[in-house]
């Protein structure tokens, strides 16, 4: 059977390869080629300093300037090669972002089929009619819990509300008792100063005692030697 219809060739298989690590050898060629170019470059700057010195028409000038024009066919060819290679860089960076690109909207769409299929199973176990009669419940007990806040704030023996006669009366008053408290501080004298005149009166007064003990001493001295 395979005589006539031969077997199936095998398909090779192709080496997978990262576009990253190939963009990056291709800079790194890139980079040694301008390398090579800055270093002919500089040689040619050398040769023509010495051709300035030498004379025209001399075997010396003639050997430097042989060397220059091989230097510059070695120049324009690495410049040529450089040019090749960016321009391979550059159609690999393209692939490389077109390919990210991809797997990234394959990612996406994924993360979106996956929130798509929760989102419509959480939809089918939730009960909008149930959620609404909560909401219903839930407004209705805070209105409770307000009505009752407001009972038991109440403040008894106050009139809720003051016309503006009345405001400014009890203003009035406030301000009144509040002067005279502070009138009150200001004659009232602090307890160290109290003990400070008491202390005062006491020596004054043992002192006193002290000068009529002496003076009576003195008239009976007196007495006795009259």
């Amino acid at each position: 059977m395979h005589r006539f219809f031969g077997r199936k060739k095998k398909q090779k298989e192709v080496k997978k390869v990262d576009l990253g690590d190939a963009s990056k050898k291709m800079e790194n060629r890139g980079g040694e080629v301008d390398t090579k170019i800055k270093k002919i470059e500089k040689e040619l700057h050398a040769i023509k300093l010495k051709m300035k010195k030498t004379k025209a028409g001399s075997s010396s000038r003639r050997t430097l300037a042989n060397k220059a024009r091989q230097l510059i066919r070695q120049r324009n060819m690495y410049a040529k090669n450089r040019e090749h290679i960016y321009n391979q860089q550059y159609n690999l960076e393209q692939t490389r972002f077109a390919t990210e690109n991809v797997q990234n909207t394959k990612e996406m769409v994924t993360a979106m089929k996956s929130a798509k299929q929760e989102l419509k199973v959480g939809l089918e176990e939730t009960n909008l009619d149930e959620i609404e009669d909560l909401q219903d419940d839930m407004e209705d007990l805070l209105e409770d819990t307000e009505e009752l806040n407001e009972i038991m704030g109440r403040a008894y023996g106050v009139p809720e509300e003051l016309d503006d006669d009345e405001l400014m009366n009890e203003l009035d008053t406030l301000e009144e008792e509040f002067e005279e408290e502070e009138e009150e501080e200001k004659d009232e004298v602090p307890d160290y100063l109290v003990s400070a005149a008491s202390a005062a009166n006491s020596n004054k007064v043992e002192s006193e005692t002290q000068e009529q003990k002496h003076e009576v001493k003195e008239n009976v001295r007196d007495a006795e030697l009259a």
